[in-house]
């Protein structure tokens, strides 16, 4: 009884509410699980069936609708269902996303049917409201090759979208690429002329129209495509290049594994860069590649107002006679030893610098290249970094490196030492001695989550992590985070843990 009575006082609570604050809660927790979740959620139906108060007002806010789902799965919705949902949103711009899930294996012909007349007749009823949609989202279920994928961007059509700003084409895989019969007609500048975000993973290139327009870009990420095989040449790197040189309006430019083969990239001549002239933020993720795959991508792009440089290698896959030389032309110099982005404020590098045969030739060009930085993103490359900015401020007719630097941030993943924070003491201490500011000094480390996987040293680690974030409770390393502290550094340590699965 007493329970039922508190539960009563909660529920009273909550109902007095106003309006305008409970849609605002219902947002949060609607935006939080679809971007945690890409299966279909019906959280909107659920918060509708708590109460009549709370279904009138559900009902009635167009704006809680306004994401259409659909999954190729038998039950997974009804033609009635989604055509509610369109009608609840309105004259409000839609978000559409498309799950294509892997059918079950095996299954007959009269599940097969089921599937693609279902994903047809709900394909028909997003058509119909092409007209407001915002986005469009297609993620192919991981190694699903059952010719659905496939036969979702031919039934799409070819629809009129006027307001649609953003595509992302997510093919997850665990190794295989997504093959295509055809290009998806879809993303052409007849369809889609406002389209300003562009996300490609998982596919072969050739899923982009033979004239597809990219002027209109301003957001690219390209992720594990085959190679731009539609574009009557052998050469994918050549491909790439003219892909860039319509998307001149591109302000972010994200660039991972296996957009060309490096094997292409061998030429004889000067190659004239692709000029970006509004470029902000450009990040590239090697993956296993070499490093003439970074040298290609810094070689093929002019970026004069480049603020955001991020580079993500896999150096420990390095040969020893592929390892970097920082100083060299091909990566962040032009041949008169001029820095290619002097403008960039923020630099991120990880494992660039963490080879069995050394960290590369000419590390000092990495804190000469950028000038003006303000913020710096590090990993564990960190302990390179270090000892050379400590060679380098003992060199009294040296001009002090990184001047404007305001925020290092230290990423650290899990089973890693804190080995290099003698050295960025003394860096910081020569630093002060010189007259120059210190940064904020914020170190992240990553723990692996307890009970998802048994790990003792990361087990041992939790118990030492120090409350008041000074640091990993090993004698040297509390005494050096003491250091850093006296000499009036701001020292920020976050815990952070992650999911581990098998």
């Amino acid at each position: 009884m007493a329970k039922s009575s508190s539960l009563a006082k909660y529920f009273s609570s909550i109902s007095i509410l106003p309006d305008d604050l409970l849609l605002g809660i219902f947002q949060a927790v609607a935006d939080d699980i679809y971007i945690t979740n890409e299966h279909l959620r019906l959280d909107c139906v659920a918060l509708a069936s708590v109460c009549r108060g709370w279904r009138s007002l559900v009902l009635g806010t167009s704006r809680l609708w306004t994401r259409l789902h659909m999954v190729t799965r038998l039950g997974a919705l009804s033609r009635e269902h989604l055509e509610r949902n369109v009608m609840r949103s309105a004259n409000a711009l839609v978000d559409v996303v498309i799950y294509v899930a892997r059918p079950p294996d095996p299954w007959g012909q009269a599940a097969w049917t089921l599937v693609f007349d279902g994903a047809k007749t709900y394909l028909q009823v997003l058509r119909e409201c092409s007209h407001r949609w915002r986005s469009l989202k297609i993620i192919n279920e991981e190694d699903n090759h059952s010719g659905l994928f496939h036969f979702v961007l031919s039934e799409l059509g070819l629809p009129h979208a006027p307001a649609l700003s953003e595509v992302e084409i997510i093919c997850h895989s665990s190794g295989w690429i997504t093959s295509l019969k055809e290009s998806f007609q879809f993303l052409s500048t007849t369809c889609v002329p406002s389209l300003k975000r562009l996300k490609l993973e998982g596919c072969e290139s050739n899923i982009l129209p033979g004239h597809f327009d990219a002027s209109s870009l301003t957001h690219l990420n390209l992720k594990f495509l085959c190679q731009f095989s539609h574009i009557p040449t052998q050469n994918s790197l050549v491909a790439f290049r003219n892909f860039l040189s319509c998307a001149r309006n591109l302000v972010s430019l994200e660039v991972h594994r296996r957009v060309f083969f490096v094997e292409h990239t061998k030429t004889d001549d000067e190659v004239v860069r692709v000029i970006l002239p509004v470029l902000r933020t450009l990040s590239i993720t090697m993956g296993t590649e070499k490093p003439a795959y970074l040298s290609n991508i810094l070689g093929t792009i002019a970026a004069p107002n480049l603020h955001h440089l991020a580079v993500y290698g896999d150096s420990l896959a390095w040969e020893e006679h592929g390892l970097i030389d920082f100083s060299s032309p091909a990566f962040f110099f032009q041949q008169d030893q001029t820095p290619k982005f002097p403008s960039v404020c923020k630099l991120t590098m990880k494992n660039m610098l963490q080879s069995v045969h050394g960290p590369g030739k000419n590390i000092r060009s990495i804190l000469t290249a950028f000038p003006c930085v303000t913020e710096v993103v590090l990993d564990h490359d960190i302990r390179e970094i270090a000892d050379h900015l400590v060679l380098e401020s003992y060199d009294q007719t040296a001009p002090p490196l990184w001047l404007c630097l305001r925020q290092l941030t230290i990423e650290m993943p899990s089973m890693t030492k804190f080995h290099y924070l003698p050295q960025l003491s003394e860096w910081l201490r020569l630093r002060r001695a010189s007259g120059l500011s210190l940064p904020v000094v914020t170190i992240c480390y990553e723990l692996q989550r307890a009970g998802m996987k048994e790990d003792a040293r990361d087990l041992m680690v939790i118990r030492k992590i120090v409350n008041d974030a000074t640091g990993y409770r090993a004698s040297d390393t509390k005494a050096v985070v003491g250091q850093l502290s006296k000499l009036g550094v701001l020292v920020d340590l976050r815990v952070e843990s992650r999911l581990v699965t098998e």
